[in-house]
């Protein structure tokens, strides 16, 4: 199940909840509840209560799903197996697709990129560079290889 999917079902399932106590709030409001089941002292209809409570209600309906859907979105940023050719190092998504490793992970973690070559792989591919008083970045007065 993809993040979007699961995020949409958990937040149906959210405001489902929250829309039934709205309707329980409502059915007590307009049926005094508590004296029909218990004999309770009868209370008249308050309109103002009744709009207040459902208020109350959506706005912290609003704030769970607004944050169930931000944690839904951390937790499943990345997870689980992530398939990686061995050789061009491209990641396998959701859809079968080979992207890029930067792509996959820009779109599923929101993180960008930047390139640069460690110090092992400078010395394997460009083994003069660092080498000697006439390199590159000597005669530059840079430092770090």
């Amino acid at each position: 199940m993809q993040v979007a999917q699961l995020r949409r079902r958990v937040i149906l399932m959210e405001a489902t909840g929250f829309l039934a106590v709205i309707a329980a709030l409502w059915l007590d409001e307009i049926l005094d509840l508590p004296h029909a089941w218990f004999g309770f002292q009868p209370t008249p209809l308050n309109w103002v209560e009744g709009l207040i409570e459902t208020g109350m209600t959506l706005l912290c309906a609003s704030v769970v799903m607004m944050s169930t859907s931000l944690l839904i979105r951390l937790l499943m940023t990345l997870q689980g197996m992530l398939p990686v050719c061995s050789h061009c190092h491209r990641v396998r998504d959701d859809k079968g697709a080979w992207r890029q490793i930067e792509a996959y992970v820009r779109d599923h973690t929101g993180t960008e990129f930047s390139h640069g070559i460690c110090p092992d792989c400078l010395r394997i591919h460009s083994p003069g560079y660092c080498d000697g008083a006439d390199s590159p970045r000597r005669e530059s007065g840079q430092t770090g290889c």
